[in-house]
């Protein structure tokens, strides 16, 4: 097949004949285009300008102290929730994945409580608000959502598995299969 040049635009172009009537376009390599980099330091230059440095809400480590009054709300690692698991006995693991995804596997001592139902707000926000919770799906999604919403309704210390239960498999860690932990009531 032949090799066409066009200008589109003023820009160069290279076009290849792939077969009847279809044209593959590519792009000159003196074009500006063609050189990416230079772009991306220009945009990263920019947005660095435009965005300084500042520490986000989900900042910090799982270790910290948390000040008196001060609520926590933020991801962490799969190492970050091996540790709160080992060190904070008290600590409510939440899986809010669907039960079709919990039946696969889940981290061990988790409690089961399906974002996509109608009645999880009901259910969640009737757990006890000054308990440290992490909660997490299948890759952190509907996880980061439960805890936004439950950060709204006064938690006082929620986690979020980053990457979850996916990057918890991807790393190794243990699976169960065992039935969910009971959810605490206000009771």
């Amino acid at each position: 097949m032949g090799l066409l040049q066009s200008r589109v635009h003023g820009r160069s172009f290279h076009k290849e004949k792939t077969g009847l009537g279809y044209f593959r376009c590519m792009r000159r390599p003196d074009s500006p285009l063609h050189r990416p980099g230079l772009i991306l330091t220009g945009l990263l230059a920019l947005s660095l300008n435009a965005y300084p440095c500042q520490p986000g809400p989900n900042a910090g480590a799982a270790s910290e102290a948390q000040q008196p009054g001060s609520a926590v709300a933020r991801d962490i690692s799969d190492a970050e929730l091996l540790a709160l698991m080992a060190d904070r006995p008290d600590l409510l693991l939440i899986d809010v994945r669907t039960d079709q995804e919990w039946e696969q596997g889940h981290i061990p001592g988790a409690a089961f409580l399906d974002f996509l139902e109608d009645d999880f707000e009901e259910r969640a926000f009737a757990l006890p608000k000054d308990r440290p919770i992490a909660v997490y799906c299948a890759a952190g999604g509907r996880s980061e959502d439960a805890m936004i919403k439950m950060q709204k309704a006064g938690f006082q210390e929620l986690y979020n598995l980053r990457g979850g239960f996916y990057g918890w498999e991807d790393a190794g860690r243990d699976v169960s299969n065992a039935d969910p932990v009971a959810l605490p009531s206000l009771d």
